[in-house]
């Protein structure tokens, strides 16, 4: 991110909506706002108890100007450009338009009424667009690149020697030094890009919101829980086919039907209609608008010096080559590929007694869900009753604490959007570290799903400020008066989206272009994967105990549970995702126009020697990370996270008290994770590890080579 993080951190799309007034009653006259930039209090928290969409549709443009003023000033300056007058107020510029966003951010995210909807989307382009302008301003650009050149005499400092390489190559990439018409052209391509994407998002959701498969008869549903089977019903009454049963289209019921119902003929019919996505001619049809999204995408590339699109994108990356992220997984490819024959058999020795021979995509799901029952013996509610929602909470942060020496305090009284937010003062060894806001509850008005965020990060703190981030998730909910159980995946995702917190939490970067989240995109995922590894260790399950009975996991259930865990896998080393992977990775490694990327996809999957018995994850027409821009050339970076993590892993694994261990906690807290990009993250995981890391992490973590398991 470097620069593009000074001024924004990136918007969640508009949220659910509920009921949240503004503060205070009508006046016979207008009032000055209270300025929302100016956080106070003894912490200095965002003022969400003051804000309101009027108030920000002010202060957000009055604080664009002000930016621009601020990176006028620095362009005008007349003395010679040095990191004093030009990286640094650089760097600097537009804290109050981020405090801004910040409040923003907050409410579209987790808690908006319609009034915040509506104000929302046309604040973050106005904000989006001040960015875009300092990052190519050509005038700006002399000046960094003034700096940039008188490397590495021009600064002592590393991290600030860091930073101006930083800044200069992402506005080097967003075409700051090319000439007039070749700016321009860059930004037509630009928005018929964003157009497109945004097109072949809509083509997905307006295509999927008419398709159902339409079932006469219950017994083709049988097997699908009964509140399935009865909501299908009600579905297919409302389409106008009362007494049939309809499965729409949309993941959630497809994958139901995929690991439940018995009807082989109703997995395929259903199965079929969700790889075909994108992919029916017609206006739907989004063959032709992926086919120009990759001619304009080889166009930019272009215009900034690079042959291929991969080219321009990987090389900001850790990777830095598509030579390499094709290595990568074709050095994973070949053992993937082959652990999965070995699962197939099996699951096909389970369908012969179905009168099935061979396993079909549609197959997979239903019999490895029948084969993990039956060989770990699994219950879903028996896990789930060892992980309430606050003592996984509480588990998470003691093994903070176990390994990088956090405490976290509940602050009481501070304001939040919701009565279930909490919020917490982490110390490390005893010492203020930052607040850390839990969204961890459902509620109606909350998107789905889990994620992190910072609100204020260290780069960007006065004094006397602390850095702020959020945890939010929305688990199942409970029974109302009875405590959140969660499922072995929900308290999973819990970890890991600590992880990130305490990526952010940790970060001793002092300037906002080399923060935490600056790192590369390849490296992003990498401490959230990570920190997953604490959950199932026996230090943790140990402060599990049973909602009922009080009692800890015993030793022969937490055995089958990771040996599920080890069968199943992490989805990267499953040939679904690499097919996904190298069909995304080969799509922009293309010099020659690909008028359809399903056509290419199917050739160059049989080309590889993929897996009848399967399906890519999402077909190229479907696959919308490949469409994203912070994706396009980028799928392969789950498999490289996944590496790193599992490489990282096997230094805790070696040491005395495992993952708990405080030497190596600290060891991987002082040259990681405070770290976040004030050094390139190669050279931080060589100096922890002590060497460069091993493509083979992974497949020895889950036996799929000759390696020990770790």
């Amino acid at each position: 991110m470097s620069l593009r993080a000074l001024v924004a951190l990136g918007l969640l799309a508009a949220a659910p909506v509920a009921e949240l007034h503004a503060q205070g009653s009508a006046a016979p006259a207008p009032r000055p706002a209270a300025d929302l930039s100016a956080w106070e209090g003894p912490w200095r928290l965002p003022p969400v108890e003051r804000s309101s969409p009027e108030t920000l549709l002010q202060q957000i443009p009055q604080a664009i100007e002000a930016y621009r003023r601020e990176i006028a000033a620095i362009v005008a300056n007349p003395a010679p450009p040095d990191f004093a007058n030009t990286i640094e107020p650089l760097d600097r510029a537009g804290r109050p338009l981020r405090r801004l966003m910040a409040v923003l951010r907050i409410h579209l995210s987790t808690h908006a009424d319609e009034a915040w909807r509506k104000a929302g989307p046309g604040l973050v382009a106005m904000n989006d667009a001040a960015l875009a302008e300092a990052l190519s301003n050509p005038a700006l650009f002399a000046r960094v690149s003034a700096v940039h050149r008188s490397l590495p005499a021009g600064t002592a400092d590393p991290e600030q020697a860091r930073l101006t390489e930083l800044i200069h190559g992402e506005m080097a990439r967003a075409g700051a030094g090319l000439g007039a018409a070749e700016r321009a052209r860059l930004t037509e391509i630009e928005g018929e890009i964003a157009r497109l994407q945004a097109q072949l998002n809509q083509n997905l959701n307006r295509e999927a919101a008419g398709q159902f498969s339409f079932f006469e008869d219950a017994k083709r549903l049988d097997g699908l829980p009964q509140a399935q089977i009865d909501a299908a019903a009600a579905l297919a009454a409302k389409q106008g086919r009362a007494g049939s049963f309809a499965i729409p289209n949309q993941r959630p019921q497809v994958f139901a039907v995929q690991t439940h119902v018995r009807d082989r003929e109703t997995r395929r019919v259903v199965w079929q209609q969700w790889m075909n996505r994108g992919a029916t001619p017609g206006e739907f049809d989004n063959r032709p608008v992926a086919a120009r999204i990759l001619e304009l995408r080889k166009a930019k590339a272009g215009l900034l010096g690079y042959p291929r699109y991969a080219d321009f994108l990987l090389a900001s990356r850790m990777v830095g080559t598509p030579e390499r992220a094709l290595a990568i997984l074709d050095a994973n490819w070949d053992a993937v590929i082959a652990a999965d024959a070995r699962r197939v058999a099996e699951l096909e020795t389970l369908a012969k007694a179905d009168g099935i021979d061979a396993i079909a995509p549609w197959d997979r799901l239903f019999y490895l869900d029948k084969l993990t029952r039956q060989r770990f013996g699994i219950d879903a509610q028996e896990i789930a009753a060892y992980f309430p929602l606050p003592a996984i909470r509480d588990a998470f942060f003691a093994a903070a604490g176990d390994s990088y020496g956090f405490r976290f305090e509940r602050l009481p009284g501070v304001p939040t959007v919701s009565p279930d937010i909490e919020v917490y003062l982490a110390r490390r060894n005893g010492k203020p570290a930052g607040i850390v806001y839990l969204d961890i509850r459902p509620r109606p008005e909350k998107p789905q799903g889990s994620w992190a965020v910072q609100y204020r990060q260290t780069g960007d703190l006065e004094t006397g400020e602390l850095p702020v981030v959020a945890l939010h998730s929305s688990p199942p909910a409970a029974a109302p008066g009875q405590e959140i159980l969660l499922p072995f995946e929900y308290a999973n995702v819990l970890f890991h989206e600590f992880g990130h917190v305490l990526h952010m939490l940790s970060s001793t970067a002092r300037y906002n272009g080399t923060a935490a989240l600056t790192v590369p995109w390849d490296f992003i995922e990498v401490p959230s994967l990570l920190n997953e590894r604490w959950l199932l260790t026996d230090r943790t399950l140990d402060r599990l105990a049973h909602h009922l009975t009080g009692k800890t996991m015993p030793p022969e259930l937490r055995e089958r549970l990771r040996a599920a865990r080890q069968y199943e896998r992490v989805f990267t080393v499953n040939p679904e995702y690499m097919a996904m992977a190298l069909v995304d990775q080969k799509l922009h490694q293309a010099t020659d126009p690909i008028p359809d990327v399903n056509a290419f996809e199917k050739a160059l999957l049989a080309e590889r020697g993929f897996p009848q018995s399967a399906d890519p994850t999402m077909r190229a027409t479907a696959a919308f990370h490949t469409w994203t821009r912070e994706y396009a050339a980028n799928v392969y970076t789950y498999l490289w996270s996944d590496i790193l993590a599992a490489d990282l892993a096997e230094v805790f694994v070696r040491a005395p008290k495992g993952f708990h261990d405080p030497e190596v906690g600290a060891r991987y807290f002082d040259l990681v994770l405070s770290r976040a990009n004030r050094v390139p993250i190669e050279q931080a995981f060589r100096e922890f590890h002590g060497r460069a890391p091993d493509e083979a992490a992974l497949i020895r973590r889950f036996e799929l080579g000759d390696g020990k398991p770790h």
